[in-house]
């Protein structure tokens, strides 16, 4: 899920919509709305198609109480892009841009130039790495904020949430987010991913973010309902 004015868009975004924050701070996920992490849209289990639905839990890493949920789903599709409608339980929505790996580009609220690196790479095997470099427009404020993101793929295990039991891949994504002003503030984030091919999507994923050394997110989020567009 993204320093500088960083904090003030956690209080009014994230608080009162969970679901979306992983991208903006990931997207530094990409996503508070998120934006999330994601996976390439062909080659896994039937590429992307409008209508595709995935529904997530969260849930606080720390104590384990849930705190919300979102559904994602496909409204549109491109040569070059993706967009999803995510939509929260209190029923805030936002739209976000990925590219054709699941590269996020848009969330609405942070413009990543060329994406924020944090999409898959096919074919996914065990100890494949990627890295990219991106600029992050915050959209409210028009700052520019430097990011980096390392990726890479550590192990092959089943995951069952309560959708089912999905075979993933599981990929570790680690980012930072450096302030233009002030290079000790910095956003720090590592997000796990457990992408199942079946649904060409992630089954679970955690999200651990660190400003100034201190945690400031740490949730999970598991895939709770799906439906696909065959």
């Amino acid at each position: 899920m993204g320093a500088g004015r960083m904090s003030d868009v956690l209080s009014r975004r994230n608080v009162r919509a969970t679901g979306f924050s992983v991208a903006v701070i990931v997207g530094l996920a990409v996503g508070w709305p998120h934006l999330l992490v994601a996976q390439s849209s062909e080659g896994a289990d039937g590429p992307v198609k409008v209508g595709d639905r995935w529904v997530y839990e969260i849930r606080d890493e720390i104590t384990g109480y849930l705190k919300g949920g979102y559904t994602d789903m496909v409204t549109e599709v491109s040569p070059r892009e993706i967009i999803l409608n995510r939509t929260s339980r209190e029923a805030d929505s936002v739209l976000i841009t990925f590219d054709r790996d699941w590269d996020a580009i848009d969330n609405l609220l942070w413009k990543f130039e060329p994406n924020n690196g944090q999409g898959i790479r096919l074919p996914l095997t065990l100890g494949k790495t990627w890295q990219a470099e991106f600029d992050a427009k915050n959209l409210d404020t028009g700052v520019t904020y430097r990011g980096t993101n390392s990726s890479k793929v550590v192990g092959r295990e089943p995951i069952t949430t309560p959708a089912g039991t999905f075979d993933t891949f599981k990929i570790e994504h680690k980012s930072n987010l450096i302030s233009p002003s002030d290079a000790s503030k910095i956003w720090e984030n590592e997000i796990v991913v457990w992408y199942a091919p079946q649904i060409n999507h992630w089954a679970r994923q955690t999200i651990l973010a660190i400003f100034e050394k201190r945690t400031r997110l740490n949730v999970s989020e598991e895939l709770a309902d799906y439906t696909r567009k065959f």
